[in-house]
């Protein structure tokens, strides 16, 4: 309930006081006293219904309880048996696709093909060093311009 956006109640509120007197009475009393409880009092709802495209401007949080609202009270039950598994559906497509990309088992194979291509590539560097006598005349003579 801590994750509940009261600005989304609010603008609910407000589609419901604009829809059908029937589709409210498929919502239950219970819940629309609980939406009317949880509401930002303070939130005035500034929705133009008159405009074409005035739920393009819903919050995602109003979208989603909309559409539980939606499949939980309005549509008949084999039409809500139907959008739970399309939801189940998509769920496990988004599972399979997350698991596919960050699955852990291929994250560390491809890792140790990485580091054994590298542990067979590695070779002896030689590193030719002048003596320290040497580096100091080059220094003087930088020094100099030479």
């Amino acid at each position: 309930m801590d994750n509940l956006n009261k600005r989304s109640v609010s603008e609910v509120i407000v589609i419901l006081e604009h829809t059908n007197k029937e589709i409210i009475k498929k919502i239950p009393q219970k819940f629309l006293k609980f939406l009317y409880e949880v509401q930002d009092k303070n939130y005035k709802v500034d929705l133009d219904f008159s405009a074409p495209d005035w739920d393009s401007n819903l919050d995602e949080d109003t979208k989603a309880i909309l559409a539980l609202i939606y499949r939980d009270c309005i549509v008949s039950k084999k039409e809500r048996i139907k959008l739970i598994e399309e939801e189940n559906e998509e769920k496990k497509k988004n599972d399979e696709i997350l698991r596919a990309k960050y699955n852990p088992d291929n994250m560390f194979k491809k890792r140790e093909e990485k580091n054994f291509e590298e542990l067979n590539n590695t070779q002896l560097i030689v590193i030719k060093e002048s003596p320290w006598y040497k580096r100091l005349y080059k220094k003087i003579l930088s020094l100099f311009g030479k």
